[in-house]
């Protein structure tokens, strides 16, 4: 029978991470299904959804902790992907983005509005330029943000645009 795991890995980047995980993954009769990558500030962040035999599954997770990679590991029970029933079901799916001169809170004060209509971030990126002039720092945050049927009460989206379109301005 096979088991679903979600494996988190962050550690300071070079080459071969991913190399040496999914060796880890391959060699325990595992198989990576949907992931995610991200080089930020000098460390390389990895999280995949993966199939391996229960039988496997202890094997794995020790090895992932004690090989020599220099990593910090996590693993996670997940559902099969496949197994998956749609509830609750997506009510509302919007994509934002912001930019602007940077300034601390960004992030959470959009975060804040979200939360507060019950939006959920099923995906987030934020990054920072110098501008080409001035020498002025910019920001720029991009993202979906979900709902999910039954929308909350409080739910108008007019008011969500209305609200992100203020804090768009104080930028």
């Amino acid at each position: 029978m096979k088991k679903h795991i979600i494996i988190n890995i962050v550690g300071e980047d070079r080459p071969g991470i991913v190399a040496d995980v999914t060796r880890i993954v391959t060699v325990n009769g595992g198989n990576v299904g949907e992931s995610r990558a991200q080089l930020l500030g000098g460390y390389f962040s990895l999280i995949m959804q993966v199939g391996v035999p229960e039988s496997k599954f202890r094997g794995l997770q020790d090895q992932l902790k004690n090989h020599e990679m220099g990593l910090s590991t996590g693993c996670f029970d997940a559902v099969d992907p496949n197994m998956i029933e749609m509830e609750p079901r997506v009510g509302f799916l919007g994509y934002f983005k912001l930019s602007g001169a940077d300034n601390p809170g960004i992030v959470h004060n959009l975060s804040s509005v979200l939360a507060k209509y019950g939006l959920n971030i099923a995906s987030m990126k934020t990054r920072q330029d110098m501008a080409p002039w001035g020498g002025t720092e910019l920001f720029t945050l991009e993202g979906e943000a979900v709902a999910y049927h039954p929308l909350a009460s409080n739910f108008d989206w007019i008011k969500i645009d209305e609200e992100l379109q203020v804090l768009g301005e104080k930028l």
